[in-house]
């Protein structure tokens, strides 16, 4: 059977110039982009497993990327449970691809981790076995390298392995408990620096490093809901910037017989223990990353002995250290990294000693990834923005820094997803005047084999979708050159002046324009006649630490001056009305909101903020110290950058709206910005969505949000 993976059509009953439904752009798109669905990676092999289609759902099928054929992998009845279809929600393969992990009734913990039921379907018996006599409430699960085993988290936080040969199931940590975890992270390590998976395989499958995180000092931040007849409470341990962050210490565990040790380095009280991995069967590495997230130290350690060696340091003095993971040892021990030693993130090498480093890569442009490194024919695959800042491609580069080429040319904006055998990558990309298109290709010489699915752009054009323009401009002081992005309505002529909505994010080393197809709803805006905006700030990414580190010390500054050298490019080029500036933005971007609406108030009449941070005091202590430092030795700083120290400033009209279970932005932002409102005899208007997290997702909550905003501004701007 051939390939069925492309595209879908729109039939449109010959109409021309069909315009966006709020429902169609808020809640069943009417455009079918480029897709290859669910995509699980075949170990060492050139093939995916997708999930089936419409009624074809509970199916799953192989495709074979080279022979462009996709054969049934896996019937429903296969997870079929005492009558009941089981829903799946992640599959993994074992290394040597004979048996699949199972994870169903998956719940959430955080914004990334689950508590979720195991099975384990061994395809080559075609059994499906439960993981263990207790399958359910496990968490952070995963297969030995070897895949005899599986490793995981129980409810107890203790970490835990099943031996799938002898079926037994062996604890492997006691300690765990409210506050400590063994293998599994508390919200500040998920949310901020390492995701929520907490241990290591070593490659023989006979160790594993985990970290063990102590929460009992870090205060409780309650979560009231209030839907059941009596409200309940949910405590978390959050520490907000300038409290007490969590201990931990990593230790390595033999999977069977006794035995355990601690690294004698790899403690911490109030720093981060932020990367860890094994770079053979005898060593472990880690990073630990000061509090001010300024500088670090590489160790390496010993397995048998716990002993630790420092062998690399890196030094921000100007702002923070990006705690981006990308660190490779080679064979021969030298290490591969993403340095910012430059001032531009790139890669170098240093000997196993630290004694001496250099560069691999070098120019004004940065590196974000390191893809993958062929120690064979001495070379790295990694992406960076050397073409555009706004366009991330692959790259391969000799390990002498020689022979660097471009693997994925085309204009846009690329991801890249190599396949079990690293010999082809999928190229998924699309540009601000080009969908979505993702192609099959050569590693080695980037040839494309074929296109696995293309967007079909006629029924965009049938909808008269509006092709947005990046911009340049100067910023108020003439010292560099911003870029933004801008979306005009279909029928936009510059007889008319128009009333504009900034769509605005802007927190320290992020980036919002990129060389990439547009949203949905920002066509339905611009359809409405607004211009939609959006640029990039000093103190974003992609651009250098110079360029970066400006946000240091107060976020607020260049966010709120350079976003006045947008409005003033927008009025100057005869698009904008001036009296008719509105902003949006949710999280980072609902901050960015409320401090247009108030430091920078004499340019906005309107704003929806969701899920706004309103003071940096409240938020945690990675994110928000990395680029503020503490509240107690930056208080100028806190104060600038805070919402509610302009709020007398405000004269337009603010909605904002948040969920009440936001584990993230806690509510408490919005409604310390009310009472400060209120107090200052503002007018402000918001919602507060009962029990909902930080996308506010669920029960019609994001339609009524999105309903509002566009009610809002078309009342108020």
């Amino acid at each position: 059977m051939k390939l069925i993976i492309t595209f879908y059509f729109l039939a449109f009953n010959g109409l021309l110039g069909v315009w966006l439904t709020y429902e169609e752009a808020v809640l069943e798109s009417p455009f079918k982009t480029a897709s290859i669905g669910w995509v699980v990676n075949v170990p060492n092999e050139d093939a995916i497993i997708i999930r089936g289609k419409d009624n074809n759902w509970k199916q799953w099928y192989k495709v074979d990327l080279i022979k462009n054929d996709t054969t049934l992998f896996l019937d429903s009845a296969v997870f079929n449970l005492n009558g009941d279809d089981l829903y799946i929600s992640q599959l993994l393969f074992s290394s040597d691809a004979k048996k699949l992990l199972v994870r169903t009734d998956s719940r959430p913990i955080w914004r990334y981790s689950h508590i979720s039921t195991y099975f384990v379907y061994d395809l080559l018996l075609k059994k499906l076995l439960p993981l263990s006599k207790n399958n359910k409430e496990l968490r952070n699960v995963k297969f030995s390298p070897i895949g005899d085993q599986i490793a995981y988290v129980r409810k107890d936080n203790n970490l835990y392995v099943f031996d799938l040969k002898r079926m037994r199931e062996r604890q492997l940590t006691t300690s765990g408990s409210e506050t400590i975890s063994n293998g599994h992270f508390g919200w500040l390590y998920e949310e901020e620096l390492t995701g929520f998976d907490g241990y290591r395989w070593s490659p023989d499958g006979k160790s594993i490093s985990y970290w063990e995180e102590d929460n009992s000092m870090v205060k409780e931040f309650s979560i009231i809901n209030e839907l059941g007849q009596y409200p309940t409470i949910k405590k978390i341990r959050y520490p907000k910037a300038g409290e007490q962050n969590p201990k931990l210490r990593i230790g390595i565990v033999r999977v069977s017989g006794a035995g355990r040790k601690w690294l004698d380095s790899a403690r911490v009280d109030d720093d981060y223990l932020s990367w860890m991995e094994w770079i053979n069967n005898d060593k472990v590495a880690f990073l630990k990353l000061k509090r001010d997230q300024k500088s670090w130290d590489l160790f390496v350690s010993d397995r048998s002995t716990g002993r630790s060696i420092k062998v690399l340091s890196e030094f921000d003095k100007s702002g923070w250290l990006e705690n981006h993971g990308q660190i490779k040892f080679l064979k021969d021990g030298k290490i591969v990294w993403i340095s910012e030693n430059s001032g531009y993130k790139h890669l170098w090498m240093s000997k196993h000693s630290g004694s001496k480093v250099w560069p691999i890569t070098e120019g004004k442009w940065e590196v974000s990834q390191i893809v993958r490194i062929d120690e064979k024919d001495n070379l790295i695959y990694f992406i960076a923005n050397r073409e555009s800042v706004f366009e991330e491609k692959l790259y391969s580069i000799r390990l002498d820094g020689t022979d660097l080429k471009l693997l994925s040319p085309e204009s846009g904006h690329h991801s890249i997803r190599l396949t079990g055998s690293n010999n082809y990558f999928i190229d998924t990309y699309s540009s601000v005047d080009s969908p979505r298109k993702i192609v099959l290709k050569k590693l080695d010489n980037s040839e494309t084999i074929r296109f696995l699915a293309k967007t079909d752009m006629k029924q965009y054009t049938d909808y008269e979708w509006s092709i947005p323009k990046i911009v340049h401009f100067k910023s108020i002081d003439g010292t560099v050159t911003l870029d933004g992005v801008i979306t005009l309505p279909p029928e936009h002529t510059f007889d008319k002046k128009y009333p504009v909505i900034i769509h605005g994010y802007g927190m320290p080393g992020t980036q919002k324009i990129w060389n990439r197809w547009g949203s949905t709803w920002d066509q339905y805006l611009a359809q409405q006649g607004y211009i939609v905006f959006s640029m990039d700030t000093r103190g974003m990414s992609g651009r250098g630490e110079v360029f970066k580190n400006l946000s240091y010390g107060d976020m607020s500054r260049y966010l709120a001056i350079d976003q006045v050298a947008g409005i003033n490019y927008l009025i100057e080029q005869g698009y904008a009305d001036k009296d008719r500036i509105g902003a949006w933005g949710s999280s980072g971007g609902g901050y960015f909101t409320c401090l247009m609406l108030t430091r920078n108030a004499k340019y906005f009449k309107a704003g929806v903020a969701v899920a706004p941070c309103t003071d940096f005091r409240l938020y945690d202590t990675a994110y928000t110290e990395r680029s503020m430092g503490k509240p107690e030795t930056n208080k100028a700083g806190y104060d600038s950058t805070s919402a509610m120290s302009w709020i007398n400033r405000m004269r337009g009209s603010l909605l904002l709206m948040h969920g009440s279970a936001d584990d993230n932005v806690h509510s408490q932002h919005t409604v310390k910005f009310v009472q400060s409102a209120l107090r200052a005899g503002k007018n402000i208007e918001w919602y507060l969505y009962p029990d909902r997290n930080h996308g506010i997702y669920g029960g019609g909550a994001r339609e009524h949000l999105y309903k509002k905003m566009i009610e809002f501004f078309k009342e108020n701007l």
